[in-house]
């Protein structure tokens, strides 16, 4: 179990609150039309950063050209470091964005009310889904902490999530991550006192 610390910039979701925000952001939940997409779209953006690490403001220019299906893939062009990228899919991200194919028209992923693609700082849906899960001190940037939190503590490789992340240099990666890394080190190391000793039998000739 991964334990978020109170710093805000550390600050990434339990399992427990995942769940939260997607009842929240749940479609079926309210009957106007226009905030039935809304919510849509919040939950599949949540999706997409939770899964996939992305930025807001790479997931509102996302357009399906950068969706392979085949491979399973999402092609990245991150503006921040100049450089292009691909992130794997999830099993669940792969399944949203191709039920969303099905229901979106056009070339974005999450298009605008009239032409083009969401214009995004902080979604207003997933937002106001934070403060009825009762997170006042959460922000679409966590979703990406949340991202790298959960590969770092299934052992994956730091430059792994680093690359994934888009961070030009493995340092910017260690030093946004060192606190975490350390608590679950400490945390493996302590376990080990739960693991029982099997005594070695001795072999008498």
């Amino acid at each position: 179990m991964c334990l978020s610390p109170p710093n805000s910039s550390q600050r990434y979701l339990t399992d427990n609150e995942e769940q939260r925000i997607l009842k929240e952001l749940d479609p079926s939940s309210v009957k106007d039309p226009y905030h039935k997409k809304s919510r849509q779209a919040a939950r599949d953006i949540f999706i997409l950063m939770v899964d996939a690490g992305f930025r807001i403001n790479e997931a509102s220019t996302m357009q399906w050209s950068d969706v392979d299906f085949v491979n399973g893939v999402i092609y990245l062009y991150r503006t921040k470091v100049s450089n292009d990228d691909f992130i794997p899919m999830t099993n669940r991200l792969s399944t949203t964005l191709l039920n969303r194919q099905k229901a979106v028209d056009g070339e974005y992923v999450f298009p605008g009310r009239f032409e083009g693609h969401k214009t995004i700082q902080n979604n207003r849906a997933l937002e106001a889904a934070f403060k009825r899960a009762g997170l006042t001190d959460v922000s679409s940037h966590n979703m990406r902490k949340t991202f790298a939190t959960r590969l770092l503590s299934r052992g994956a490789a730091i430059t792994d999530v680093q690359h994934l992340l888009g961070h030009a240099s493995v340092k910017t990666t260690e030093k946004a991550y060192a606190a975490f890394v350390k608590n679950e080190r400490f945390k493996q190391t302590i376990d080990l006192l739960d693991t029982p000793v099997v005594p070695k039998l001795k072999v008498v000739q």
